[in-house]
């Protein structure tokens, strides 16, 4: 039905044949065409004011505008516009309160806990049910059964299906702090790990036509294969879309760029816009890596030769190949939950090449480091000063 079209084509679930009909029949008439852009831009203001829009006062405009469409001439607009119309206020009204509603209900939920627990303390997992578990190893394990039931660092288990009062709007979230990183089964058999200083939000169980998580941070995921049930990796910016796959996404929130690599299979990246519009999709194959830019909102797709760096991580070594001084020590922070100060006039963007072993102490990291990115640095607690090295030339000078 038209109304089913076009509450598809609104919230980013339609494929690309049913937006090439719709739009095509949309085209045929420009008082069409103008109403369907008047309920988007509706939609779109809404989301951008969040709560402060009066949807009521918003949609009242919106029929006043259909109105004044209806009394021109005949030959200008006919019944078939009008019911369009109406189908387009219905479709809203219902769609956009109703998804927003749940929109809010599930952002409530998502990231629930405050800002800076990821800078000290243990991993955790908050339930979906308001319970928050301590996990006390550095490199935890959660495992999720289709019975609702998790299991932790396979000592602890917890039975969900007993919960008395469940909200299904509610996701569970695990919250990994800088120094700390943590693996996690889903219970359609997908593997995730969760570098530092990293969270996601996920369901007990996978309900629906699709499976979804958010994650704020960055994961490898190896993603079980569904063909019917389409995997969802999404942060505030951008959009993953998988069947069955192996990749890496770094997309915290403090990165000017969001990085995708894919090691195997296929993804579609599209940035991610409010109540699930998706633009702009880019595809990526094996062994290329897709950078979003925050700022400009645009996707780059490149071959990545390194796949293999992208995920050194998950085996407690960092790779990188001509990054800047700046980047390599960012990551350092969150690893070892450290701070770095630069004396002024540091070389931050020279870049650099090398491997550093994440399984040894930051003193022994740092002087591999002092060697790659010739620098002089000073330990001070959690806090590392750094400076540009003195050659002997200058020292005898």
């Amino acid at each position: 039905m038209e109304h089913n079209l076009l509450s598809r084509i609104l919230t980013g679930e339609a494929n690309a044949e049913e937006k090439a009909v719709f739009y095509a029949k949309l085209g045929d008439s420009k008082a069409d065409e103008e109403l369907f852009y008047e309920v988007k831009s509706l939609w779109l203001r809404t989301s951008i004011h969040k709560s402060n829009v009066d949807l009521d006062t918003e949609f009242n405009v919106l029929w006043k505008r259909i109105n004044q469409l209806s009394k021109r001439p005949s030959y200008f607009i006919g019944k078939r516009i009008l019911k369009y119309a109406a189908i387009l206020i219905i479709a809203l009204s219902i769609g956009v309160a109703g998804y927003w509603g749940f929109y809010q209900n599930q952002k409530s939920n998502i990231y629930n806990t405050v800002a800076d627990s990821r800078k000290s303390g243990k991993s955790q997992l908050h339930l979906s049910n308001g319970t928050i578990v301590d996990l006390e190893k550095d490199n935890s394990q959660i495992a999720l059964s289709g019975d609702q039931k998790i299991t932790i660092d396979n000592e602890k288990v917890i039975d969900l299906s007993k919960d008395t009062n469940p909200n299904d709007l509610k996701m569970n979230e695990v919250v990994v702090p800088f120094g700390k990183k943590l693996q996690i089964a889903l219970e359609d058999g997908t593997k995730v790990w969760l570098n530092a200083g990293s969270r996601m939000a996920f369901p007990t169980k996978f309900k629906g036509n699709k499976r979804e998580v958010f994650l704020d941070g960055e994961g490898y995921f190896e993603v079980a294969h569904n063909q019917k049930l389409p995997f969802y990796v999404k942060s505030a910016e951008i959009s993953i879309k998988v069947l069955g796959t192996k990749f890496n996404i770094s997309a915290y929130k403090s990165d000017k760029l969001i990085e995708t690599v894919l090691i195997e299979g296929r993804v579609a990246i599209s940035e991610q816009s409010a109540f699930g519009f998706l633009k702009g999709e880019s595809i990526l194959v094996p062994n290329q890596k897709a950078s979003y830019n925050k700022k400009d909102r645009f996707i780059i797709v490149k071959d990545e030769p390194n796949v293999d760096y992208a995920i050194a991580w998950t085996e407690g070594w960092f790779k990188f190949n001509r990054q800047s001084i700046n980047d390599v020590l960012n990551k350092l922070q969150r690893y070892y939950n450290i701070q770095f100060e630069f004396d002024p006039g540091f070389p931050t963007e020279d870049l650099i090449t090398g491997k550093l072993d994440l399984k040894v102490s930051i003193e022994e990291v740092m002087k591999t480091l002092d060697v790659a990115a010739k620098l002089q640095y000073r330990i001070n607690g959690n806090q590392i000063y750094i400076q540009k090295k003195i050659s002997e030339i200058q020292m005898r000078n």
